[in-house]
């Protein structure tokens, strides 16, 4: 869909859980004021305006106008941010100081500050997560390695010790490279498939003489595994390998690629945020 003129990926089943907003950014930005294909939202490290005004409007095109993304340093682990028990701003997009290095962040409606969990990739798989009340998220970034980590497994635990219910989550697989285009060695499909507790067979296949990982599909194992059921994960239709029209890629375009990303919180301010 098109809002304030970016391209957005939405899930339907996030986009029906009362009061929560999100979106994936893509790479197209067609209000005039870039040129197309340009939308990057950039590393952890940048800065710079033209950074924290894109992810500003990302915000506001996903429906989280006066909120900030979080910026994490995102390390390929397990670390989860809990903006409900933060005592500063440090790592929000345009704050001062170096960002937290934490690949997802989890949040309870009315306890959290300005800033929305949020997550950037260039093939690896933004996770987001919500409860079907609508008062806890969560984003995860999730490459091989934090597949590997059991990364969305240690989101569903934090949240359930801050009282959500597996059964009641809805998880979002964004767009991101997929077994099409996702080669591997045999150290980190064993890895995973061990994380996810099924047989390498079950996530690869061969292609010529390369093994291809289903990502995805890794993660979406472990959230069952997690507690979530299975009609309760939505995965997306999009390589990100394969649609450079729409997405950028790492794996297709090495260290020229620029970094969607994806937010998902409340709009406008909460009671406690007053």
């Amino acid at each position: 869909m098109r809002r304030e003129g970016l391209r957005l990926a939405v899930c339907g089943m996030l986009e029906s859980i009362p009061g929560v907003r999100h979106a994936y950014s893509t790479r197209s930005d067609d209000s005039g004021g870039a040129t197309p294909g340009t939308f990057d939202l950039g590393a952890g490290v940048d800065t710079e305006p033209v950074f924290v005004e894109r992810r500003l409007r990302l915000c506001k095109a996903a429906g989280l106008e006066g909120r900030v993304p979080i910026v994490l340093r995102q390390v390929h682990g397990s670390r989860l941010l809990d903006l409900t028990r933060r005592s500063g701003p440090t790592g929000v997009s345009g704050a001062e100081g170096e960002p937290p290095a934490a690949d997802g962040t989890i949040a309870l409606r009315g306890e959290s500050a300005l800033a929305v969990p949020a997550v950037r990739t260039a093939d690896c798989v933004a996770v987001l997560l919500a409860d079907r009340e609508g008062r806890s998220v969560a984003a995860v970034h999730a490459g091989w390695r934090g597949a590997a980590a059991g990364i969305v497994g240690c989101a569903v635990d934090r949240l359930r010790e801050r009282g959500v219910a597996s059964r009641t989550l809805r998880a979002a697989l964004g767009p991101a490279v997929g077994p099409c285009c996702y080669a591997v060695g045999p150290e980190v499909v064993e890895a995973v498939s061990r994380a996810s507790g099924a047989a390498p067979e079950r996530l690869t296949r061969r292609e010529d003489d390369r093994t291809m990982l289903d990502l995805a599909g890794a993660l979406r194992l472990q959230l069952l595994g997690a507690g979530l059921v299975g009609g309760a994960i939505s995965i997306s239709p999009w390589c990100t390998s394969c649609r450079g029209d729409l997405f950028f890629s790492y794996r297709r375009d090495g260290h020229m690629a620029g970094r969607m990303m994806a937010v998902i919180g409340w709009p406008g301010l909460t009671p406690a945020d007053r």
